[in-house]
């Protein structure tokens, strides 16, 4: 694979993700304005992916080991909880106070890959325009009607464990780091269907 083929998938998939990102806070915004119980609708949403992906991709599911499983299973209940306290602060936070504050995510993520085997080459740059979106952050939080800010520590409690998750998906998924032998369609299966125990508990305990 060439560089330049190798950089247009990179941007092709980190745009795909960005819409796919923007449409799912979108839609879970109006569903748990409609469907206020937060944990079932989540519970709700992992049930159909992963009844989806067991019916139409079963043939692209390839798990090497168990203990590959075992390894990816400490992603599942940050994923939970990355998922949970995502709705919560839409639930209680407008929308673009959930992303903006998302900004200061990646100072927290190149700070602990500086532990990881291969860790990322961070240029001067790179660090400018993160604290220049964390400042953008203040000012934005600075300027929100008091209303607005009880949603805040369901959105920095909600960056923190997306930080974790992703930390912990990229060392089990890159090439560089220490990859799990388990396709793409197989990693997503996982984390919907053995999430909906924790899920299911946590709807369960609050009623």
């Amino acid at each position: 694979m060439t560089p330049q083929t190798e950089h247009m998938q990179i941007l092709v998939a980190s745009s795909c993700y960005c819409f796919a990102s923007v449409g799912m806070l979108l839609f879970n915004k109006f569903a748990v304005q409609d469907f206020p119980l937060e944990c079932c609708l989540v519970w709700a949403q992992l049930f159909f992916a992963a009844t989806c992906l067991s019916l139409f991709a079963f043939p692209y599911i390839h798990v090497g080991s168990a203990k590959d499983l075992l390894r990816w299973c400490m992603v599942v209940p940050f994923y939970c909880g990355m998922l949970l306290t995502s709705i919560l602060a839409l639930k209680t936070a407008p929308m673009s106070l959930v992303i903006v504050l998302r900004n200061s995510s990646p100072l927290g993520t190149l700070l602990i890959e500086r532990f990881y085997p291969e860790p990322l080459r961070i240029s001067g740059f790179m660090l400018g325009s993160i604290f220049l979106m964390i400042a953008g952050a203040v000012m934005y939080v600075t300027q929100l009607p008091s209303e607005n800010w009880q949603g805040i520590g369901w959105v920095f409690l909600n960056s923190v464990i997306a930080v974790v998750d992703r930390l912990l998906q990229r060392l089990l998924l890159s090439k560089e780091q220490c990859p799990v032998d388990i396709s793409k369609t197989g990693i997503t299966l996982i984390n919907n269907l053995v999430g909906m125990l924790p899920v299911g508990l946590a709807a369960y305990a609050k009623g």
